[in-house]
Protein backbone atom coordinates (compact mmCIF):
# COMPACT_ATOMS: atom_id res chain seq x y z
CA UNK A 1 0.00 0.00 0.00
CA UNK A 2 0.98 3.39 -1.18
CA UNK A 3 2.89 5.73 1.87
CA UNK A 4 -0.36 8.11 3.38
CA UNK A 5 1.48 11.43 3.23
CA UNK A 6 -0.77 13.61 5.61
CA UNK A 7 -1.46 11.34 8.46
CA UNK A 8 2.49 10.17 8.06
CA UNK A 9 3.33 13.56 8.50
CA UNK A 10 1.04 14.97 10.84
CA UNK A 11 2.61 11.77 12.79
CA UNK A 12 6.34 12.32 12.19
CA UNK A 13 5.37 16.48 13.58
CA UNK A 14 3.92 14.82 16.54
CA UNK A 15 6.62 13.01 17.54
CA UNK A 16 8.97 15.78 16.95
CA UNK A 17 6.89 18.72 19.36
CA UNK A 18 5.93 17.37 22.98
CA UNK A 19 4.88 21.09 23.70
CA UNK A 20 2.60 23.90 21.31
CA UNK A 21 2.03 27.33 21.64
CA UNK A 22 0.00 27.98 18.28
CA UNK A 23 -3.17 26.75 16.70
CA UNK A 24 -5.65 25.68 16.89
CA UNK A 25 -6.72 26.40 20.81
CA UNK A 26 -7.01 22.94 22.07
CA UNK A 27 -3.67 21.83 21.80
CA UNK A 28 -4.32 18.36 20.96
CA UNK A 29 -4.93 17.68 24.84
CA UNK A 30 -6.95 14.74 25.40
CA UNK A 31 -10.15 15.41 27.03
CA UNK A 32 -11.68 18.46 25.68
CA UNK A 33 -12.36 16.89 21.92
CA UNK A 34 -12.92 13.35 23.09
CA UNK A 35 -17.01 13.14 22.40
CA UNK A 36 -16.01 14.59 19.13
CA UNK A 37 -12.57 13.05 18.22
CA UNK A 38 -13.65 9.74 18.99
CA UNK A 39 -16.67 9.27 17.20
CA UNK A 40 -16.32 11.98 14.09
CA UNK A 41 -17.98 9.41 11.54
CA UNK A 42 -20.73 8.99 14.02
CA UNK A 43 -20.89 13.20 13.87
CA UNK A 44 -20.17 13.61 10.52
CA UNK A 45 -23.75 14.19 9.17
CA UNK A 46 -25.49 16.54 6.07
CA UNK A 47 -28.72 18.54 5.77
CA UNK A 48 -31.24 15.88 5.73
CA UNK A 49 -34.74 15.36 7.81
CA UNK A 50 -34.09 16.19 11.25
CA UNK A 51 -30.85 17.58 10.97
CA UNK A 52 -31.17 21.30 10.59
CA UNK A 53 -29.64 22.95 8.16
CA UNK A 54 -26.64 25.92 8.07
CA UNK A 55 -27.80 28.13 6.19
CA UNK A 56 -31.44 28.31 6.86
CA UNK A 57 -31.30 26.61 10.52
CA UNK A 58 -34.70 25.94 12.03
CA UNK A 59 -33.87 23.27 15.12
CA UNK A 60 -30.77 22.65 17.11
CA UNK A 61 -28.83 24.04 14.86
CA UNK A 62 -30.62 27.56 15.59
CA UNK A 63 -30.84 26.55 19.75
CA UNK A 64 -27.01 26.18 19.31
CA UNK A 65 -26.74 29.88 17.43
CA UNK A 66 -28.38 31.12 20.18
CA UNK A 67 -26.78 30.15 22.76
CA UNK A 68 -23.36 31.43 21.26
CA UNK A 69 -24.82 34.98 21.14
CA UNK A 70 -26.15 35.15 24.26
CA UNK A 71 -22.59 33.58 25.83
CA UNK A 72 -21.01 36.67 23.75
CA UNK A 73 -23.87 38.96 24.78
CA UNK A 74 -23.84 39.59 20.92
CA UNK A 75 -27.46 39.92 19.03
CA UNK A 76 -27.34 37.46 16.70
CA UNK A 77 -24.12 34.59 15.98
CA UNK A 78 -23.41 32.65 13.20
CA UNK A 79 -21.55 29.85 13.27
CA UNK A 80 -18.98 29.85 10.21
CA UNK A 81 -17.13 26.69 9.10
CA UNK A 82 -15.36 28.00 5.99
CA UNK A 83 -12.87 30.02 8.95
CA UNK A 84 -12.92 33.40 9.83
CA UNK A 85 -12.02 34.84 6.26
CA UNK A 86 -15.19 33.56 4.89
CA UNK A 87 -16.91 35.97 7.83
CA UNK A 88 -15.30 38.95 7.45
CA UNK A 89 -15.70 38.90 3.30
CA UNK A 90 -19.15 38.19 4.23
CA UNK A 91 -19.60 41.14 6.64
CA UNK A 92 -18.27 43.39 4.45
CA UNK A 93 -19.54 42.85 1.15
CA UNK A 94 -22.59 42.37 2.93
CA UNK A 95 -22.92 46.07 4.30
CA UNK A 96 -21.28 47.74 0.73
CA UNK A 97 -21.98 48.15 -2.60
CA UNK A 98 -19.17 48.14 -5.20
CA UNK A 99 -17.85 51.44 -5.84
CA UNK A 100 -18.09 52.08 -1.82
CA UNK A 101 -14.85 53.19 -0.04
CA UNK A 102 -14.23 51.53 3.62
CA UNK A 103 -11.31 52.48 5.81
CA UNK A 104 -9.18 49.79 7.29
CA UNK A 105 -6.31 49.42 9.38
CA UNK A 106 -3.52 48.93 7.60
CA UNK A 107 -1.91 46.11 9.38
CA UNK A 108 -5.41 43.50 8.61
CA UNK A 109 -5.44 40.20 7.85
CA UNK A 110 -5.39 39.73 3.81
CA UNK A 111 -9.28 38.64 3.66
CA UNK A 112 -9.84 41.99 4.50
CA UNK A 113 -8.23 42.58 1.25
CA UNK A 114 -9.32 39.97 -0.83
CA UNK A 115 -13.31 41.83 0.63
CA UNK A 116 -12.06 44.38 -0.97
CA UNK A 117 -11.41 42.77 -4.73
CA UNK A 118 -14.31 40.60 -4.49
CA UNK A 119 -17.12 43.69 -3.90
CA UNK A 120 -15.11 46.31 -6.05
CA UNK A 121 -14.48 48.72 -2.81
CA UNK A 122 -11.98 51.26 -2.80
CA UNK A 123 -9.42 51.53 0.07
CA UNK A 124 -8.04 54.01 2.48
CA UNK A 125 -5.42 52.87 5.29
CA UNK A 126 -5.30 53.79 9.00
CA UNK A 127 -1.67 53.22 9.78
CA UNK A 128 -0.59 51.82 12.68
CA UNK A 129 2.02 53.89 15.18
CA UNK A 130 5.21 52.09 14.89
CA UNK A 131 7.56 52.18 17.89
CA UNK A 132 11.11 51.72 16.23
CA UNK A 133 12.37 51.32 19.55
CA UNK A 134 10.75 48.16 20.18
CA UNK A 135 10.31 47.14 16.32
CA UNK A 136 6.64 46.65 16.99
CA UNK A 137 2.98 48.27 15.36
CA UNK A 138 1.12 49.89 18.53
CA UNK A 139 -1.75 51.01 18.90
CA UNK A 140 -3.76 52.77 15.97
CA UNK A 141 -4.30 56.67 16.90
CA UNK A 142 -7.92 57.34 17.40
CA UNK A 143 -6.97 61.20 16.52
CA UNK A 144 -6.20 59.84 13.05
CA UNK A 145 -9.39 57.60 13.03
CA UNK A 146 -11.51 60.54 13.74
CA UNK A 147 -9.49 62.92 10.97
CA UNK A 148 -9.68 60.08 8.80
CA UNK A 149 -13.76 60.38 9.09
CA UNK A 150 -13.88 64.20 8.80
CA UNK A 151 -11.43 64.44 5.47
CA UNK A 152 -13.43 61.30 3.84
CA UNK A 153 -17.28 61.58 4.86
CA UNK A 154 -17.54 58.85 1.62
CA UNK A 155 -16.40 56.12 4.19
CA UNK A 156 -18.89 53.52 4.46
CA UNK A 157 -17.51 50.97 6.94
CA UNK A 158 -13.89 50.91 9.37
CA UNK A 159 -12.51 47.86 9.65
CA UNK A 160 -10.14 47.48 12.59
CA UNK A 161 -7.87 44.94 14.05
CA UNK A 162 -8.02 43.61 17.84
CA UNK A 163 -6.32 42.38 19.19
CA UNK A 164 -3.10 42.52 16.46
CA UNK A 165 -1.00 39.08 16.11
CA UNK A 166 0.95 40.30 18.59
CA UNK A 167 -2.02 41.07 21.23
CA UNK A 168 -1.21 44.91 20.95
CA UNK A 169 -4.83 46.41 21.95
CA UNK A 170 -6.26 49.88 21.39
CA UNK A 171 -9.25 51.54 22.75
CA UNK A 172 -12.00 49.73 21.00
CA UNK A 173 -14.71 51.44 23.22
CA UNK A 174 -13.47 55.08 22.26
CA UNK A 175 -12.88 53.95 18.62
CA UNK A 176 -16.64 52.91 18.53
CA UNK A 177 -17.96 56.16 19.57
CA UNK A 178 -15.72 57.88 17.18
CA UNK A 179 -17.22 55.48 14.10
CA UNK A 180 -20.81 55.86 14.97
CA UNK A 181 -20.36 59.90 15.45
CA UNK A 182 -20.08 59.84 12.22
CA UNK A 183 -22.65 56.71 11.27
CA UNK A 184 -20.31 54.25 10.00
CA UNK A 185 -20.28 50.95 10.80
CA UNK A 186 -17.46 49.67 12.68
CA UNK A 187 -16.25 45.96 12.12
CA UNK A 188 -13.62 44.41 14.52
CA UNK A 189 -11.82 41.94 13.18
CA UNK A 190 -11.17 39.73 16.77
CA UNK A 191 -9.89 36.63 15.08
CA UNK A 192 -7.18 36.32 17.64
CA UNK A 193 -9.97 37.49 20.78
CA UNK A 194 -12.26 34.58 20.99
CA UNK A 195 -11.50 34.12 24.56
CA UNK A 196 -11.52 37.79 25.81
CA UNK A 197 -15.08 37.88 26.82
CA UNK A 198 -14.24 35.10 29.22
CA UNK A 199 -11.76 36.83 31.91
CA UNK A 200 -11.39 39.96 33.53
CA UNK A 201 -8.59 39.95 32.95
CA UNK A 202 -8.22 40.17 29.67
CA UNK A 203 -8.47 43.40 27.53
CA UNK A 204 -12.15 44.20 26.82
CA UNK A 205 -14.00 41.78 24.70
CA UNK A 206 -15.24 44.12 21.26
CA UNK A 207 -18.58 42.64 20.84
CA UNK A 208 -19.55 44.32 24.24
CA UNK A 209 -17.48 47.33 23.67
CA UNK A 210 -19.75 48.91 20.93
CA UNK A 211 -18.76 47.22 17.76
CA UNK A 212 -21.39 46.79 15.16
CA UNK A 213 -20.02 43.56 13.55
CA UNK A 214 -17.21 41.04 15.47
CA UNK A 215 -15.30 37.92 13.29
CA UNK A 216 -13.86 35.46 15.48
CA UNK A 217 -11.45 32.86 15.22
CA UNK A 218 -12.68 29.87 18.03
CA UNK A 219 -10.14 27.58 16.48
CA UNK A 220 -7.00 29.91 17.40
CA UNK A 221 -8.17 30.68 20.98
CA UNK A 222 -10.77 28.50 21.89
CA UNK A 223 -10.58 24.38 22.36
CA UNK A 224 -12.09 24.51 18.53
CA UNK A 225 -11.39 22.10 15.40
CA UNK A 226 -9.28 24.21 12.60
CA UNK A 227 -11.66 26.48 10.54
CA UNK A 228 -14.42 27.15 13.14
CA UNK A 229 -15.40 30.74 13.56
CA UNK A 230 -18.02 32.93 14.69
CA UNK A 231 -19.34 36.18 13.15
CA UNK A 232 -21.18 38.26 15.63
CA UNK A 233 -23.78 40.97 14.75
CA UNK A 234 -23.92 43.24 17.77
CA UNK A 235 -25.93 46.11 16.84
CA UNK A 236 -29.08 47.35 14.41
CA UNK A 237 -26.97 49.39 12.11
CA UNK A 238 -26.29 46.56 10.48
CA UNK A 239 -28.18 44.87 7.50
CA UNK A 240 -28.13 41.26 8.69
CA UNK A 241 -30.46 39.71 5.60
CA UNK A 242 -27.47 41.49 3.43
CA UNK A 243 -24.61 39.57 5.35
CA UNK A 244 -26.38 36.17 5.66
CA UNK A 245 -26.76 36.45 1.94
CA UNK A 246 -23.49 36.52 1.21
CA UNK A 247 -22.45 34.03 3.96
CA UNK A 248 -24.77 31.72 2.09
CA UNK A 249 -23.09 32.76 -1.27
CA UNK A 250 -19.57 32.27 -0.01
CA UNK A 251 -19.83 29.33 2.89
CA UNK A 252 -20.10 25.78 1.60
CA UNK A 253 -23.16 23.97 0.99
CA UNK A 254 -22.31 21.38 2.59
CA UNK A 255 -21.15 22.48 5.88
CA UNK A 256 -18.99 20.32 8.07
CA UNK A 257 -21.67 18.96 11.05
CA UNK A 258 -18.33 18.21 12.79
CA UNK A 259 -17.14 21.62 12.93
CA UNK A 260 -20.63 23.15 14.05
CA UNK A 261 -20.57 20.51 16.93
CA UNK A 262 -16.65 21.72 17.74
CA UNK A 263 -17.84 25.58 17.40
CA UNK A 264 -20.80 25.07 19.96
CA UNK A 265 -18.40 22.41 22.57
CA UNK A 266 -15.99 25.13 22.66
CA UNK A 267 -17.95 28.09 23.98
CA UNK A 268 -19.57 25.24 26.31
CA UNK A 269 -16.30 24.47 27.55
CA UNK A 270 -15.22 27.97 28.13
CA UNK A 271 -18.26 28.86 29.85
CA UNK A 272 -17.75 25.75 32.45
CA UNK A 273 -13.95 26.16 32.68
CA UNK A 274 -12.89 29.10 30.75
CA UNK A 275 -12.31 32.14 33.38
CA UNK A 276 -10.57 29.96 36.39
CA UNK A 277 -8.21 27.97 33.33
CA UNK A 278 -7.31 31.89 31.86
CA UNK A 279 -7.37 33.54 34.99
CA UNK A 280 -4.91 30.72 36.44
CA UNK A 281 -2.45 30.74 33.27
CA UNK A 282 -2.52 34.59 33.09
CA UNK A 283 -1.01 34.62 36.58
CA UNK A 284 1.45 31.99 35.64
CA UNK A 285 1.96 33.74 32.33
CA UNK A 286 2.93 37.18 34.34
CA UNK A 287 4.82 35.87 37.28
CA UNK A 288 7.16 34.12 34.49
CA UNK A 289 7.75 37.33 32.27
CA UNK A 290 8.75 39.65 34.94
CA UNK A 291 11.11 36.64 36.03
CA UNK A 292 12.60 37.22 32.56
CA UNK A 293 12.37 40.92 32.44
CA UNK A 294 14.12 41.15 35.52
CA UNK A 295 17.24 39.04 33.74
CA UNK A 296 16.85 41.63 31.12
CA UNK A 297 14.99 38.91 28.45
CA UNK A 298 12.73 41.15 26.25
CA UNK A 299 9.27 39.49 26.98
CA UNK A 300 6.08 41.70 26.48
CA UNK A 301 4.09 42.71 29.23
CA UNK A 302 0.85 44.72 29.75
CA UNK A 303 1.86 47.15 32.52
CA UNK A 304 5.48 48.04 30.49
CA UNK A 305 3.48 48.13 27.21
CA UNK A 306 1.55 50.95 28.55
CA UNK A 307 4.35 52.78 30.20
CA UNK A 308 5.62 52.55 26.47
CA UNK A 309 2.72 54.50 24.78
CA UNK A 310 0.74 50.95 24.06
CA UNK A 311 -3.04 51.19 25.07
CA UNK A 312 -3.56 47.83 25.90
CA UNK A 313 -2.00 44.13 25.33
CA UNK A 314 -3.58 40.53 25.85
CA UNK A 315 -1.38 39.00 28.41
CA UNK A 316 -2.05 35.10 26.97
CA UNK A 317 0.44 36.14 24.31
CA UNK A 318 4.14 35.13 24.46
CA UNK A 319 6.01 37.64 22.81
CA UNK A 320 9.55 37.15 23.03
CA UNK A 321 12.80 38.76 21.79
CA UNK A 322 16.24 38.39 21.84
CA UNK A 323 17.51 41.35 19.55
CA UNK A 324 20.10 42.46 22.19
CA UNK A 325 22.01 39.48 21.44
CA UNK A 326 21.30 39.71 17.92
CA UNK A 327 19.09 36.51 17.94
CA UNK A 328 16.62 37.04 14.81
CA UNK A 329 12.81 36.10 15.93
CA UNK A 330 13.58 32.89 13.77
CA UNK A 331 16.39 32.20 15.49
CA UNK A 332 14.82 31.74 18.51
CA UNK A 333 11.80 29.63 17.51
CA UNK A 334 14.08 27.12 15.23
CA UNK A 335 16.22 26.81 18.76
CA UNK A 336 13.28 26.38 20.84
CA UNK A 337 11.11 24.09 18.24
CA UNK A 338 14.83 21.53 17.76
CA UNK A 339 16.64 21.98 20.99
CA UNK A 340 13.55 21.74 23.23
CA UNK A 341 10.65 20.36 21.49
CA UNK A 342 8.37 23.29 21.86
CA UNK A 343 6.66 24.96 18.57
CA UNK A 344 5.53 28.93 18.80
CA UNK A 345 2.91 29.72 16.50
CA UNK A 346 5.19 32.20 14.05
CA UNK A 347 8.36 34.42 14.54
CA UNK A 348 9.32 37.64 12.66
CA UNK A 349 12.76 39.32 12.35
CA UNK A 350 12.50 40.50 15.79
CA UNK A 351 10.05 38.15 17.88
CA UNK A 352 9.01 34.77 18.38
CA UNK A 353 5.31 34.87 19.08
CA UNK A 354 2.73 32.26 21.08
CA UNK A 355 -0.52 31.52 22.12
CA UNK A 356 -1.44 30.46 25.51
CA UNK A 357 -4.82 29.73 26.03
CA UNK A 358 -7.39 28.03 28.65
CA UNK A 359 -6.43 24.45 27.64
CA UNK A 360 -2.41 25.18 28.57
CA UNK A 361 -1.35 23.92 32.20
CA UNK A 362 0.94 26.02 34.01
CA UNK A 363 3.59 23.71 33.53
CA UNK A 364 3.32 24.45 29.47
CA UNK A 365 3.93 28.00 30.51
CA UNK A 366 6.64 27.28 32.62
CA UNK A 367 8.22 25.07 30.55
CA UNK A 368 8.51 27.82 27.76
CA UNK A 369 10.03 30.21 29.64
CA UNK A 370 12.39 28.06 31.64
CA UNK A 371 13.67 27.47 27.80
CA UNK A 372 13.85 30.66 27.27
CA UNK A 373 15.58 31.71 30.30
CA UNK A 374 18.01 29.02 29.69
CA UNK A 375 18.46 29.87 25.99
CA UNK A 376 19.78 33.69 27.31
CA UNK A 377 21.91 32.31 29.30
CA UNK A 378 23.38 30.33 26.82
CA UNK A 379 23.64 32.72 24.22
CA UNK A 380 24.87 35.73 26.69
CA UNK A 381 28.42 34.24 26.93
CA UNK A 382 28.64 35.63 23.54
CA UNK A 383 29.56 38.80 23.78
CA UNK A 384 30.03 39.22 19.60
CA UNK A 385 26.03 39.69 19.08
CA UNK A 386 25.19 43.10 18.03
CA UNK A 387 21.49 43.96 18.43
CA UNK A 388 19.05 43.63 15.32
CA UNK A 389 16.66 46.51 14.47
CA UNK A 390 13.10 45.52 13.38
CA UNK A 391 12.19 47.27 9.86
CA UNK A 392 9.20 49.16 9.11
CA UNK A 393 7.47 47.22 7.00
CA UNK A 394 4.50 49.76 5.69
CA UNK A 395 5.96 52.55 4.05
CA UNK A 396 2.93 54.99 2.89
CA UNK A 397 1.76 52.99 0.04
CA UNK A 398 0.79 54.71 -3.30
CA UNK A 399 -1.95 53.26 -5.26
CA UNK A 400 -1.63 53.06 -8.92
CA UNK A 401 -5.21 51.71 -9.54
CA UNK A 402 -8.04 50.10 -8.01
CA UNK A 403 -6.89 46.85 -6.36
CA UNK A 404 -9.57 44.94 -8.30
CA UNK A 405 -8.66 46.18 -11.70
CA UNK A 406 -4.84 45.43 -10.69
CA UNK A 407 -6.22 41.80 -9.83
CA UNK A 408 -7.14 40.93 -13.20
CA UNK A 409 -4.90 42.89 -15.19
CA UNK A 410 -2.09 41.39 -17.40
CA UNK A 411 0.63 41.12 -15.45
CA UNK A 412 4.13 39.16 -15.86
CA UNK A 413 6.86 37.99 -13.20
CA UNK A 414 10.13 40.34 -12.41
CA UNK A 415 12.97 40.00 -10.10
CA UNK A 416 12.87 41.53 -7.15
CA UNK A 417 14.82 44.66 -7.87
CA UNK A 418 13.55 45.45 -10.92
CA UNK A 419 9.77 45.65 -9.35
CA UNK A 420 10.98 48.70 -7.74
CA UNK A 421 8.68 51.37 -8.93
CA UNK A 422 6.29 49.05 -10.71
CA UNK A 423 2.91 48.27 -9.92
CA UNK A 424 2.35 45.07 -8.00
CA UNK A 425 -0.17 42.18 -9.35
CA UNK A 426 -0.64 40.39 -6.67
CA UNK A 427 -0.06 40.43 -2.85
CA UNK A 428 3.25 40.19 -1.41
CA UNK A 429 2.78 39.05 2.28
CA UNK A 430 5.23 37.12 5.05
CA UNK A 431 3.00 33.88 6.54
CA UNK A 432 2.19 33.89 8.83
CA UNK A 433 0.60 35.97 10.03
CA UNK A 434 -0.58 36.61 6.40
CA UNK A 435 -0.62 40.33 6.79
CA UNK A 436 0.48 42.26 2.92
CA UNK A 437 3.38 44.06 2.88
CA UNK A 438 1.82 45.41 -0.79
CA UNK A 439 -1.47 44.50 -2.08
CA UNK A 440 -2.47 44.28 -5.74
CA UNK A 441 -2.52 47.58 -7.42
CA UNK A 442 0.58 49.67 -4.96
CA UNK A 443 3.32 50.89 -5.99
CA UNK A 444 6.33 48.17 -4.65
CA UNK A 445 9.10 50.88 -3.16
CA UNK A 446 12.58 50.32 -2.40
CA UNK A 447 12.30 49.79 1.33
CA UNK A 448 9.21 47.57 1.17
CA UNK A 449 12.00 45.00 -1.38
CA UNK A 450 14.81 45.48 1.06
CA UNK A 451 12.71 44.14 4.26
CA UNK A 452 11.45 41.27 1.40
CA UNK A 453 14.91 40.80 0.92
CA UNK A 454 15.75 40.58 4.92
CA UNK A 455 13.04 37.99 5.39
CA UNK A 456 13.89 35.31 2.76
CA UNK A 457 17.37 35.47 4.46
CA UNK A 458 15.87 34.64 7.89
CA UNK A 459 14.20 32.01 6.59
CA UNK A 460 10.61 33.76 6.90
CA UNK A 461 8.09 32.60 3.78
CA UNK A 462 6.93 35.48 1.65
CA UNK A 463 3.40 34.16 -0.13
CA UNK A 464 4.05 36.24 -3.73
CA UNK A 465 7.55 35.79 -3.96
CA UNK A 466 8.19 32.21 -5.89
CA UNK A 467 11.20 30.30 -5.68
CA UNK A 468 13.43 32.32 -8.19
CA UNK A 469 12.57 35.58 -6.09
CA UNK A 470 10.64 36.72 -9.15
CA UNK A 471 7.07 38.47 -8.36
CA UNK A 472 4.16 39.41 -10.42
CA UNK A 473 3.48 42.73 -11.58
CA UNK A 474 1.46 44.89 -13.91
CA UNK A 475 2.02 44.72 -17.13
Amino acid sequence: MDKMNIISGIKQYRSEVDTNFHMPGHKGKSGILDEIGNNLGFYDITETIGTDNLHYPTGFIKNAMEFIAKSYGAKKSYMVVNGTSCGIISAITGCTNPGDKILVQRDCHKSVYNACILGDLKLDYLYPEFNKKHGLNFSISLEKLEQMLVDEPEIKMVVLTYPTFYGICFDVEKAAEIVHKYGKILMIDEAHGCHLNFSKKLPPAAEVSGADIVAQSSHKTLPCMTQGSILHICSDRVDVNNIETMLRMLQTTSPSYVLMASIENSVHWMNKYGEERLDRNIDVFKRKTLELRNMGINVLEDDFLISEGCYDFDPTRAVISMSDLGIQGTELQDILRYKYNIQMEFADLMYTVGYITATDEPEDIERLFDAVKEIYLEESKNKDKRELVQIEPFPNQVHAMKMRKAFYAQNKLVDLDESIGRTAAEFIIPYPPGIPLVCPGEIIVEKTIEYVKTMLENGINVNGVDKNNQLRVVI
